[in-house]
């Protein structure tokens, strides 16, 4: 599973992918301005209230995996602290648009394996993305859908870093996914149906 995280206002972190609470809670204010015990009292657009991270953590069984989506830069050590604190190293992938939040996880968790997530489109991005990925220590990265192809693939194994993406359409090309390491997808389902039918990562 794939969760974004976020601090609050005392530094605990919670799940949520956007910056402000209007979207989700309807409420016109930043996760950033308000305490964790007021944060999980927000009641949730579609019903349930604002979990904390450890609660997502608790909820994630006996074999699950969980991506971890840093959404803010200066939660690498609360986010680290909580899967340590719950003995989930092993089956958690830290990952983050953020060079801080990278640089953190690298540094201070290196059992844990890194993603640095970047929206590339063009090639020079994309030398650039890679690039600042070996400099941060990362051991994976995850691209832009419209990038994936076997030129990528080549150069991620070539400097030992591990290659996902998001596909953002139900429908996800067996031929990119073979070159992946990993896909998230809003539909779990297509993504079922790809492993169902012999679908190896990083083939």
């Amino acid at each position: 599973v794939e969760v974004d995280v976020r601090r609050s206002a005392d530094g605990v972190p919670m799940l949520l992918h956007d910056r402000w609470l209007l979207r989700t809670t309807g409420r016109p204010m930043r996760l950033e301005w308000v305490d964790a015990a007021r944060a999980s009292r927000l009641r949730l657009r579609g019903g349930g209230t604002v979990p904390t991270f450890a609660e997502a953590l608790a909820a994630l069984g006996p074999t699950l995996k969980i991506a971890i989506d840093v959404k803010d830069a200066g939660a690498g050590d609360a986010v680290i602290a909580e899967v340590r604190n719950q003995g989930l190293g092993e089956r958690a992938l830290f990952w983050s648009q953020h060079e801080r939040a990278v640089r953190t996880a690298v540094a201070s968790a290196p059992d844990l394996e890194t993603s640095l997530l970047r929206d590339t489109r063009n090639p020079a991005e994309l030398r650039q993305f890679l690039a600042d990925a070996t400099t941060f220590g990362a051991r994976g990265i995850s691209a832009h859908w419209s990038q994936v192809g076997p030129d990528l693939a080549d150069r991620c194994r070539e400097a030992g870093i591990r290659l996902y993406a998001w596909c953002k359409r139900p429908s996800i090309e067996p031929e990119k996914a073979r070159l992946l390491h990993g896909v998230v997808t809003d539909w779990p389902g297509a993504a079922r149906e790809l492993v169902d039918a012999g679908f190896t990562p990083g083939a």
